[in-house]
């Protein structure tokens, strides 16, 4: 049977290289994932609500990759793997939530090993930039044309969690969006399209395998050019979502709260 626990800021939910054989669904509050790096502590993501953690080791039974420490007040569901064998026939939409998020993450370390090993662009550094909620900084994406502001249903749109990823509204069951766009045929939005990163202080993009790609401040990725990463410059920058004509046109903005 799922439990639902409660943790408070700084407790440690999972630990890196214990065992495990649950997975966890963030029912509210905020998480950061961190793997020991020759003995320092070394930021991969956080994640908010709905998203899932735990679920790899749930699958391989190998010990757990990286440690998650509640970083707010938050309560999360832990299902045992007879859990979600069981979610499977009784309860389809908790199962789907891991089995996106297990598609997803593969599709993220794919993509970041061929942009390694293709010696991606690098892009210029965007300034100051630290993890989401350090030193008061805020980071949005706001619609900057009629059809990109029709498209976010608060302009401009809170980015809480990295990656944050970008596509096309579908019902599509295996879909692992944060941000969705209504677009109409023909389509310039796929349904997996991007992912805004943050890296070392960095703010950029990488391409989930869109079919019209991305512009990052005129800098294309996507298709013949690579998945990217390219990284902004500046506390500021433009990502067009398509092709240079296409009108799905945002700024990429860091503010202070």
């Amino acid at each position: 049977m799922a439990k639902r626990w409660s943790f408070h800021p700084n407790d440690v939910i999972l630990r890196e290289n214990d065992a495990g054989e649950s997975a966890y669904i963030i029912e509210s509050g905020k998480v950061e994932i961190t793997k020991d790096m020759n003995g320092k502590r070394v930021h991969i993501a956080f994640l908010g609500q709905g998203a899932t953690f735990g679920e790899m080791s749930m699958v391989d039974d190998l010990p757990r990759s990286a440690s998650v420490t509640a970083v707010e007040p938050t309560e999360v569901t832990e299902f045992h793997r007879d859990d979600l064998f069981a979610a499977m026939k009784e309860n389809p939409e908790v199962f789907s939530k891991f089995l996106k998020s297990i598609f997803e993450r593969l599709r993220e370390a794919n993509s970041l090993i061929a942009a390694r090993d293709a010696d991606p662009v690098a892009g210029g550094r965007l300034a100051n930039l630290k993890d989401p909620n350090a030193n008061g900084e805020a980071y949005t994406i706001e619609g900057i044309t009629p059809k990109a502001i029709a498209a976010i249903t608060s302009n401009p749109h809170p980015i809480r969690n990295f990656p944050f990823r970008i596509g096309r509204k579908s019902n599509d069951p295996f879909l692992y969006n944060h941000f969705e766009i209504e677009d109409q045929d023909p389509p310039k939005i796929s349904r997996h399209h991007v992912s805004i990163i943050l890296e070392n202080g960095r703010v950029g993009i990488i391409d989930r395998g869109s079919e019209l790609g991305a512009s990052v401040d005129g800098v294309r990725i996507g298709g013949k050019h690579g998945n990217g990463p390219v990284f902004f410059e500046g506390k500021e920058g433009i990502l067009i979502l398509g092709n240079e004509a296409s009108a799905y046109q945002f700024k990429i903005r860091v503010a202070w709260k």
